[in-house]
């Protein structure tokens, strides 16, 4: 039971930031009271799942158990949160318990939309249709690429939120190094389609990757959110300033809404 239980710092969430915020803090200060409230067994390094979708790492290594990451000395609440009440510095754990902390860190994540595209979902993983943004779907997107024998390659970032905004142009460059190595770059058509209105938001990271994407010859194209994978036909339907885009594509790397 966790009634009554108080601790002086709580962390809602065992992914890298909460594990990363829980070791800086007791590295400051080593006697401090930290609880973090994680219900999966089973820790993630999401960053790592790009370079498994460019085969780089194999997906195992992304994956630890939770017991083996939680910094010694931190509580590891195993359990789920319903509810947080700020005025009274408590929260409501999953199982009906009660948490009281002094200070509230929130790092539960962000929630994947798989449905939120009409045709994702259920073609994920197959036909060409891959994304780096799941544990099982990731090494599908190597396999992808090495079954690539030329054509179009699209590329997709929606709009914010989303996790890690550089993760969906990652693939990008990587995919251009893949197909280079396997001799078909020659024959294929990289196409980067973005909700955001250009590569970068900030001038000077922006004019270095510009030059990148000059140097790759990748085809970027903006202002352009997919909204529908029609499997059947290999086409991805784009939503491009209220117009509709249709591309034909022979492998797709979806960067999903969150």
């Amino acid at each position: 039971m966790t009634e009554g239980i108080h601790h002086k710092v709580v962390i809602i969430g065992g992914g890298t930031g909460g594990i990363a915020v829980a070791a800086h803090l007791l590295k400051e200060m080593e006697e401090l009271d930290i609880a973090i409230v994680e219900p999966a067994d089973t820790h993630y390094y999401q960053p790592g799942w790009t370079l498994v979708g460019a085969g780089v790492i194999n997906a195992a290594k992304t994956a630890r158990s939770m017991s083996s990451v939680i910094p010694k000395g931190v509580k590891w609440i195993k359990d789920g949160v319903s509810d947080v009440s700020p005025e009274s510095n408590a929260l409501t754990l999953t199982s009906g318990g009660q948490l009281g902390y002094d200070f509230l860190i929130v790092a539960a994540g962000i929630k994947i939309d798989w449905e939120a595209i009409p045709g994702l979902k259920e073609n994920l993983g197959k036909g060409g249709v891959v994304s780096n943004y799941d544990y099982q779907q990731a090494p599908k997107t190597w396999q992808a690429l090495q079954d690539f024998k030329g054509g179009t390659a699209l590329f997709t970032q929606p709009p914010p939120p989303f996790k890690c905004p550089g993760a969906a142009q990652k693939i990008l460059y990587l995919a251009d190094d893949a197909l280079r190595k396997s001799g078909v770059r020659a024959n294929s058509k990289l196409i980067f389609c973005s909700a955001a209105a250009g590569i970068f938001p900030v001038k000077k990271y922006a004019d270095a990757l510009n030059q990148v994407i000059t140097r790759k010859e990748l085809d970027m194209r903006y202002q352009t959110k997919l909204v529908e994978i029609r499997a059947e036909t290999k086409e991805a339907v784009f939503d491009k300033g209220g117009e509709e885009e249709v591309i034909k594509y022979d492998m797709i790397h979806v960067t999903p809404p969150m």
